[in-house]
């Protein structure tokens, strides 16, 4: 089924998205990278109602969270997505 969106409507979901892109949580402290409030930020919560408003989904971009800042900032973790260390494995 399509459902026609007028320009207003698109040009909405554009901005929504753009305001998503810019204020995303970060995945160490759930802080958004663009203003620094906990958890989702009043523009992150703004943009997601004008997605649910014309029941659409916003697109994602994987990798913008920055997860491989998580061993940066909490120091010596070392990740598990770096594969295991031991033998036998085809990492270690």
């Amino acid at each position: 089924m399509t459902t026609y969106l007028s320009a207003d409507a698109r040009k909405a979901l554009a901005a929504a998205q753009t305001l998503l892109d810019l204020h995303v949580p970060s995945v160490n402290d759930d802080r958004c990278l663009e203003c620094g409030h906990e958890g989702p930020c009043p523009a992150r919560r703004a943009a997601l109602r004008i997605f649910g408003r014309y029941r659409r989904l916003p697109r994602r971009r994987p990798g913008a969270t920055f997860p491989e800042l998580i061993g940066e900032r909490l120091g010596s973790w070392s990740g598990w997505w770096h594969g295991s260390s031991r033998p036998g494995t085809p990492n270690g």
